[in-house]
């Protein structure tokens, strides 16, 4: 930002003073001087859209607008791999990459695959989730369950979800994947689990869990 804005006056005083020292055609200085401040806007990672501000070779599969930009859940088409995109707003109209998580793909056997970036209430704490089970219909972000280890079987389904609503955010997958844009990272929003049509639990990545697990007691 600081650095547009000094872009945008240096542009300022040059024409200024074009016109004032040779009162000529200042409409020629003027075009030098837009294609230039283009070009270092183009060097510097500034863009005229939110997905052109992505890494190269991106696609985006989910944006949602925040307070700083857009948060974007995307896909590598080169090599089929996801990631997460904080694009920052400057001037109301240009974008500019300001931070995310790339290279993910589920492991071999495995019903989804997490991405997370982002840790506090200012700039937020995105999760992205690729399912490649056709069995999951929901993910579901949260936990109310206090000191639940990885060996601790316990019961859960859609209406856990809705009966403790305040401690969860739940997502329908679209086109295999689930995005989540919450306040911070915690204990609760680095919980996942993967429900079926009929809410019922088939997966979950526990806090402190590196793997994702299928449920199957």
């Amino acid at each position: 930002m600081n650095i547009l804005l000094v872009f945008l006056a240096i542009a300022l005083i040059g024409i200024v003073l074009y016109v004032t020292i040779k009162r000529r055609k200042p409409w020629k200085f003027l075009v030098v001087i837009l294609i230039i401040i283009i070009g270092i806007l183009f060097l510097t990672g500034f863009r005229f859209t939110a997905s052109s501000a992505l890494p190269i070779g991106s696609s985006v599969i989910e944006d949602i607008n925040t307070n700083y930009g857009k948060a974007i859940l995307y896909e590598n088409v080169n090599d089929n791999t996801f990631g997460l995109a904080k694009v920052k707003r400057n001037l109301g109209f240009l974008y500019h990459y300001s931070g995310g998580t790339s290279k993910y793909a589920v492991e071999r056997n495995k019903p989804f695959q997490v991405a997370g970036y982002g840790s506090n209430e200012e700039d937020g704490f995105m999760i992205g989730v690729r399912i490649t089970n056709s069995d999951i219909k929901y993910i579901v972000v949260g936990n109310h369950l206090r000191n639940l280890t990885p060996t601790d079987k316990y019961h859960f389904n859609l209406e856990t979800v809705k009966k403790y609503s305040d401690s969860y955010h739940i997502e329908e997958v679209t086109i295999n994947h689930a995005f989540f844009v919450l306040n911070e990272y915690s204990e609760e929003t680095w919980t996942i689990r993967a429900l079926d049509k009929d809410g019922n639990l088939i997966a979950d990545k526990l806090f402190g869990m590196d793997e994702v697990r299928y449920i199957d007691w």
